[in-house]
């Protein structure tokens, strides 16, 4: 009966035959000596992201989720202490009520199942639960009337309730403060309401703190987290904090994850937030912080932060020498450091070949500063680096031929500076991970030879304003703007997976035909081209049909003749046309 309200278009649940012994069905667990089940393993094998590299991926994800309902037969399961349901499709329904009466459960997992409207009460009768995850999407509108309920939940170590609406549960607090054994708390995106916090806390246990995103102003916030100096993890990210950094968290020495992003905190960097030894990931990025209070800038004593894994201090205004953070970070900090994001911190000075410490960096951002002089040769050591993402700079010089040593790099940012000089595929020749190529509005010269074959397959490539003279359309999977250019003859063919395609600015000659009916049994997934500013010339062929995700389209200013062909009354998405000047 179970199997039968399920809907499972997968047929994920192939292997659950009455010819076969249920312990042997896929999903479930049974106790070796005397069968009975004890876990039920149902969550989508499917990774839900919210970047699908294909349609054809989103809907092999869609098509795994389970849907349908859930039987009451579960119940015959006594001896059932585990239940994941997560990351399945069951369209809004309420979560069944019954689950509240498995009396050994003690791990269940509903988070992105797609259950909706009111968290039933009776959860607080699973009295042996340990484990309880109903993060949500937004979208489903899971919402409590109170938290009552999870006072019955005293064995409760883990909670998460991110994004169900907490609105009415004012005595959140309370009600948790009656959870002994609790390590791990989120709650995130909750709209939880502030008020005065109990006068005694007794969450000791609380290891984990996730309160992001609940548009907290209020500092008594911060006065009862202070107390609770066994936390290894708070992520206080994308509330309404400002002024002062709260002092309390000083005595938070062991803090190994510590989130203060996208507040109004107004302040310096208090100088204690460099005692705490034991921090792996400091993030006070878009905030208005002003650096350190008694030098302005990241102080020495941050070299000192020995286990620190990300550094992400992005809109901090530090107004310091790139050089000098370099240096300061170079000793132990250099040794284990995978994430560095000093973007937007008004840096200046000239990248050193201190650079080349950071051997085990994976992600480098240092946008939207006054960094300037030449990209060192040193950069060659930084052999894990996946990122590098320094446009917006005055860096100069020549693209240094050991870039193509980055064999892990898979996004590479050089747009809007003044490097100059000849690049060849002498620099990309080993770089086969290469996923986002964007080198805008420099004085570079593209020179390749015609019978390169690119290493990599591109998802993103920008070199607008470039003299770009390369054919390397075949290399490109998802955005491309080479507007500006030199570029001239016919137009070329693209990969139908291409969202965004940009030429415009160029030099382009000849009949459209090429590009729009090249490929007339697939469906074209762009939904922006901008074709302006060209030479093309002809009418525009009637081959409209398989171009139906276009909203813009821009074909203004070339030597266009004739009438609109009737394909074009297919582009239902359409919301902008530009024909003007042809």
């Amino acid at each position: 009966m179970f199997k039968q309200d399920l809907i499972d278009h997968a047929n994920r649940l192939g292997s659950w035959s009455l010819d076969e012994d249920c312990c042997w069905w896929k999903g479930v667990v049974c106790d070796n000596v005397i069968g009975h089940v004890l876990e039920l393993h149902l969550r989508n094998p499917q990774p839900v992201t919210d970047d699908y590299d294909s349609a054809a991926e989103f809907e092999a994800i869609e098509r795994s989720k389970l849907r349908g309902k859930i039987n009451p037969s579960l119940l015959k399961l006594k001896h059932l202490s585990y239940l994941d349901l997560s990351n399945n499709g069951f369209g809004g329904i309420p979560i069944p009520k019954f689950l509240g009466s498995i009396e050994n459960l003690r791990y269940l997992n509903l988070s992105y199942a797609g259950y909706g409207v009111l968290v039933p009460h009776q959860h607080g009768n699973l009295s042996s639960l340990q484990y309880l995850n109903l993060y949500t999407d937004y979208a489903d509108n899971l919402y409590v009337a109170n938290l009552q309920w999870l006072s019955g939940l005293s064995l409760l170590e883990h909670l998460d309730l991110g994004n169900v609406n907490l609105v009415k549960a004012s005595n959140w607090l309370q009600v948790l403060n009656t959870l002994p054994c609790l390590k791990n708390l989120y709650l995130s995106s909750c709209q939880l309401p502030q008020f005065p916090p109990p006068i005694n806390i007794n969450l000791s246990s609380l290891a984990i703190l996730d309160l992001s995103a609940n548009s907290f102003e209020n500092p008594l916030v911060f006065s009862w987290i202070s107390h609770l100096t066994n936390l290894v993890s708070l992520d206080l990210r994308e509330n309404d904090f400002e002024g002062c950094i709260f002092d309390g968290l000083k005595n938070m020495t062991s803090l190994r994850h510590l989130d203060l992003s996208f507040n109004s905190f107004n302040s310096s960097i208090p100088d204690w937030l460099y005692n705490l030894n034991s921090l792996q990931f400091l993030n006070l990025g878009s905030n208005n912080l002003q650096g350190n209070e008694l030098e302005g800038k990241i102080p020495r004593s941050m070299g000192n932060l020995c286990n620190l894994k990300s550094i992400l201090y992005s809109g901090v205004n530090l107004s310091q020498d790139i050089s000098v953070i370099l240096e300061i970070l170079s000793g132990c900090v250099s040794e284990q450091l995978d994430l560095l994001d000093l973007s937007s911190c008004q840096l200046f000075g000239q990248l050193t070949n201190q650079l080349g410490n950071f051997r085990v960096l994976k992600e480098l951002y240092l946008s939207g500063n006054s960094i300037s002089g030449p990209i060192p040769l040193f950069i060659e050591e930084l052999s894990s680096l996946r990122v590098l993402e320094i446009d917006q700079n005055k860096l100069e010089g020549h693209l240094p031929e050991p870039f193509a040593r980055l064999a892990n790099l898979e996004i590479l940012n050089i747009s809007n500076n003044l490097l100059g000089g000849v690049v060849s595929e002498i620099h990309f020749y080993n770089l086969s991970k290469l996923k986002t190529l964007h080198a805008s509005s420099n004085p570079l010269s593209l020179k390749f030879n015609p019978d390169w074959i690119p290493p990599f397959d591109l998802e993103s490539l920008g070199l607008r304003s470039l003299d770009a003279g390369v054919d390397i359309w075949t290399a490109i999977d998802s955005a491309i703007d080479l507007s500006f250019n030199n570029f001239s003859g016919q137009l070329p063919q693209v990969s139908s997976n291409v969202s965004i395609l940009d030429l415009s600015n160029n030099s382009f000659s000849e009949s459209l035909y090429p590009l729009l009916c090249s490929k007339l049994k697939e469906t074209m997934g762009t939904i922006f081209l901008n074709l302006g500013e060209n030479f093309l010339s002809g009418e525009i062929p009637d081959c409209w049909m398989n171009w139906q995700n276009l909203v813009i389209l821009k074909l203004d200013n070339n030597r266009l003749t004739g009438s609109i062909p009737s394909s074009m009354g297919t582009l239902h998405s359409l919301l902008l046309l530009h024909l003007q000047k042809n």
